[in-house]
């Protein structure tokens, strides 16, 4: 499969439909809990699948890719917590999910389609039925599609494959050095800075209030179902504003500049500290990041150390601490914003990676590439020879 891209839909089943899907989830989630705990390869527990179907004809109801994609996804989490395991966290181990934790059924390849009734839009699932769907864009190649449930509403998640490449050449001279931060969000080597909205820290007292109002109610009634929606409520609002914010923020920087530098953070090991752990995750850096690996033409990480230290004129140490926000080089006398100087040494190590007249490519320069850029070339310039990705 090449290039591809997710869109997301929203859903408007009726009644019936969404008793369907309700269905089809709890369905997913006994045969996600009832092979969770045994210790089988994805060929077997695709095996065992098989057999299980000789003892639970009901199983059967369900799409076949539905369910093997079900044993993918337990596949997945093993591989992702033995890959942390390797980095040396500490990890637990993956847990029965219960009915409000698994929300979401995948359709891979088959099972499903979209067609136009009159003005309506509908989604063909298999073995659910047509259900409304709300394009805010024309989709090809279709993949495959996801179902995903959010309080108390349906999206589907749709991917499609890119006939062409996404991105035909790249221009040296387009780069942009950027300094992430709690404070300013953004400080680019453009001297372009962006506040941080801090959207969860806005609306803390709200989420306390509504958090305490749940506590009081008796779990299992009709009130704290009431109270706990409300508290996922103010959750998606927060997540809705921070998710725009970032996709205007990167589409912005995908669209002015060709190459992207940021620096490569630990986000886990820097949400240790206690005090600044809330203002990290609030930020949303590593979500940024994600975005521009679609969006950008190439994006390519630093490793940050001294990047607040060295002077980007002279490459002098000018060691301090948080509270100093200038930087003052005795050296070169050179005197400026903190986070604007480290964008400009992170600008500075990129242009290192990049590669150069006679130069191949490094695992590490490979490494910084994001999946989708497969078939990027660079065209010549007058200083620097670009050879195209093999």
């Amino acid at each position: 499969m090449g290039p591809a891209r997710n869109y997301k839909f929203r859903l408007y089943p009726t009644h019936q439909q969404e008793q369907k899907l309700v269905e089809t989830l709890d369905g997913c989630r006994w045969l996600y809990n009832h092979f969770l705990s045994k210790d089988l390869s994805k060929e077997d527990l695709q095996f065992a699948l098989t057999e299980l179907k000789e003892h639970k004809p009901w199983l059967r109801n369900y799409h076949s890719k539905m369910l093997q994609m079900v044993i993918h996804k337990i596949d997945s989490a093993r591989k992702a917590l033995t890959t942390l395991r390797k980095k040396g966290y500490k990890t637990g181990k993956s847990y029965y999910l219960t009915h409000e934790k698994y929300n979401s059924f995948t359709y891979n390849q088959s099972g499903f389609r979209i067609q136009r009734h009159g003005k309506t839009d509908l989604l063909w699932l298999s073995n659910i039925g047509y259900i409304a769907i709300r394009l805010h864009r024309p989709v090809k190649n279709i993949k495959q599609i996801t179902i995903c449930r959010r309080i108390d509403k349906w999206y589907a998640f749709v991917c499609c494959e890119l006939s062409k490449p996404i991105f035909k050449f790249l221009n040296p001279n387009k780069s942009i050095g950027i300094d992430v931060g709690i404070t300013k969000f953004i400080h680019d080597s453009d001297n372009l800075a962006i506040e941080n909205p801090l959207f969860l820290n806005k609306i803390v007292k709200p989420l306390k209030r509504s958090s305490r109002k749940m506590a009081r109610r008796k779990k299992g009634s009709q009130n704290h179902k009431k109270a706990k929606t409300r508290l996922q409520i103010l959750h998606e609002r927060i997540r809705n504003k921070r998710n725009d914010f970032l996709h205007k923020i990167s589409s912005y920087y995908s669209k002015q500049y060709d190459v992207v530098f940021l620096e490569r953070l630990h986000v886990l090991n820097m949400v240790k500290n206690s005090y600044l752990a809330r203002y990290i995750l609030d930020s949303g850096w590593r979500k940024f990041k994600q975005l521009l690996e679609y969006k950008a033409k190439m994006i390519v990480e630093v490793e940050p150390k001294n990047t607040t230290i060295n002077c980007h004129r002279c490459g002098n140490k000018v060691p301090k601490t948080l509270a100093i926000r200038i930087h003052k080089c005795d050296v070169c006398g050179l005197a400026i914003d903190r986070d604007y100087n480290a964008s400009m040494n992170i600008l500075q190590g990129g242009l290192l990676l990049l590669p150069v007249v006679r130069r191949e490519f490094t695992p590490v320069e490979i490494e910084c590439r994001s999946k989708k850029q497969e078939n990027i070339g660079f065209p010549i310039d007058s200083r620097v020879l670009f050879k195209p990705f093999q």
